[in-house]
């Protein structure tokens, strides 16, 4: 890549950096573009070679995330034809980037207030799930509408929970293995399962996470 498109990519990663963190302190509607500049030490009219406005960077910030999300949770999920494992694995893997990185995930929670929609596009991959669980009646539910809602309300709590820095928890993995558990009873499962089959979610994702930590200091 030459230089000026190093340098661009760069400046670029410097202003979503920034913005995340002013996102996850305080949402979009409270941060302006000459805060978000200045925390990233670039000059205001910078700013607007890179995005067209506030939004533009929100939607751009929100977009990478969710992808990346998406793709981690469509390689685990890959050949799963358990509904229940397929849950444990897609929150888990919100859960685990919430300890991971808290202020993208946090970010990621106050860009989207309409996340609890549950016909929303980014909440597709939670419906089709548990549309599979309820049709191969591996799950109950009253409606499929309810369970995404419940679902994605345990979900941005124990995310929001597990990204507080003002009281952090003690032990992150083990709260969201019982917020993942909690989420599993919810949809039908017996509680040994649901313990069961949350630990073994939540303790993959520890492992991957410091296998990641590792390779990146070698």
């Amino acid at each position: 890549m030459p230089r000026a498109a190093r340098k661009r990519e760069r400046t670029r990663g410097e202003l979503v950096s920034a913005a995340e963190q002013l996102l996850a302190e305080r949402g979009l509607d409270a941060i302006s573009v000459d805060e978000i500049t200045e925390a990233a030490d670039v000059a205001k009219g910078t700013f607007y070679t890179h995005f067209d406005d506030k939004s533009d960077l929100a939607t751009s910030i929100a977009y990478g995330i969710r992808m990346e999300m998406e793709q981690k949770v469509t390689e685990l999920n890959q050949g799963i034809g358990d509904a229940a494992i397929r849950m444990a694995n897609g929150l888990s893997t919100f859960f685990a980037f919430a300890i991971a990185q808290p202020v993208r995930a946090r970010a990621l929670v106050r860009l989207n207030p309409t996340i609890v929609d549950p016909v929303l596009p980014i909440n597709a991959g939670l419906r089709s799930d548990v549309v599979f669980g309820a049709n191969s009646k591996r799950f109950w539910v009253a409606s499929v509408d309810a369970a995404v809602v419940v679902l994605l309300g345990i979900a941005v709590a124990t995310v929001m929970r597990l990204t507080d820095s003002t009281h952090p928890v003690g032990q992150p993995y083990a709260f969201a293995t019982q917020s993942l558990t909690t989420a599993l009873i919810a949809l039908g499962l017996r509680q040994a399962e649901a313990a069961r089959l949350a630990k073994s979610a939540v303790e993959s994702r520890r492992v991957e996470a410091q296998a990641t930590r590792t390779g990146a200091l070698t």
